[in-house]
């Protein structure tokens, strides 16, 4: 907010407002020169910058996986059970990179996604 210049009350753009204009920078290749441009002027304020990864984690009320402890287990250690493979819909179901947790005594899924861009 304090980068944007926003406040508490400022109006800002929705989802899906933020979703078409980037996917428009996408299919006009301006993406890239965006951040070309952006990095010129930090630069020019004297930032300095790494490259590094951006991760947002959401809570989303979902409905409670039923995994067995044999399942649970092996998406622990990064695989997919092999019954899920067998059944695409309910493998499109599952977020094998999310994890529960509890926020205000109630359990929330969360949802991990990233964004990285080298400098």
């Amino acid at each position: 907010m304090r980068f944007l210049g926003l406040s508490l009350a400022a109006s800002v753009p929705d989802a899906k407002t933020m979703w078409v204009f980037r996917e428009e920078l996408k299919e006009h290749k301006l993406t890239e020169k965006l951040f070309n441009r952006l990095d010129e002027c930090l630069r020019a304020l004297n930032v300095e910058l790494k490259s590094g990864q951006i991760v947002d984690a959401t809570f989303v009320t979902v409905p409670i996986q039923r995994n067995n402890r044999e399942e649970n287990a092996l998406i622990k250690e990064g695989a997919i059970p092999i019954d899920w493979r067998k059944e695409p819909h309910k493998l499109a179901q599952k977020d094998t990179d999310a994890r529960w947790t509890k926020k205000e005594w109630r359990k929330h899924l969360r949802v991990q996604g990233s964004c990285q861009r080298g400098s």
